[in-house]
């Protein structure tokens, strides 16, 4: 945010993953920088988290001083470079496909083969449909693999 001592940051999205894997109380460390167009950004300070304080949401123990240890070694009177205060969390599940076999969905398999006269006649080596005494041919191949022995 440009131009301001008090930044308002617009609402971003973090998979869970990515910001502790599943370990709710595993420290998170934020660093808060002042943005320079040039890139030489100027570090404010950092302060550590984790998920499960970022779960209680917004309240007074999600709001944080930020600290930049290099001003506080010099400075004596120094407390912090400002606070940043949670104003949001929420969290929003994605289902994956093996979740909604594990909830009960069920699935049917059907299948359908197009035996237009394009394909050519079945009893000619040449065709798709070719009915090879010896081997199946490339549709029962292809529907053996998704459908198992059920074809």
């Amino acid at each position: 945010v440009k131009n301001t001592l008090n930044p308002v940051w617009q609402p971003f999205t973090i998979p869970v993953r990515a910001l502790c894997n599943g370990d709710y109380d595993r420290t998170i460390k934020v660093e808060v920088y002042d943005w320079d167009r040039d890139g030489s950004h100027d570090f404010i300070g950092d302060f550590t988290t984790s998920y499960r304080e970022l779960a209680r949401g917004q309240s007074q123990f999600n709001v944080y001083e930020v600290i930049n240890t290099k001003k506080k070694m010099k400075k004596k009177k120094y407390v912090n470079s400002g606070t940043v205060t949670l104003l949001s969390f929420s969290v929003e599940s994605e289902f994956t496909f093996l979740d909604y076999i594990k909830g009960g969905t069920q699935i049917n398999f059907t299948v359908a083969i197009d035996f237009t006269a394009s394909n050519g006649n079945p009893s000619q080596s040449t065709s798709l449909h070719y009915m090879n005494p010896y081997q199946l041919n490339a549709y029962a191949m292809a529907l053996k693999a998704v459908g198992g022995n059920r074809f």
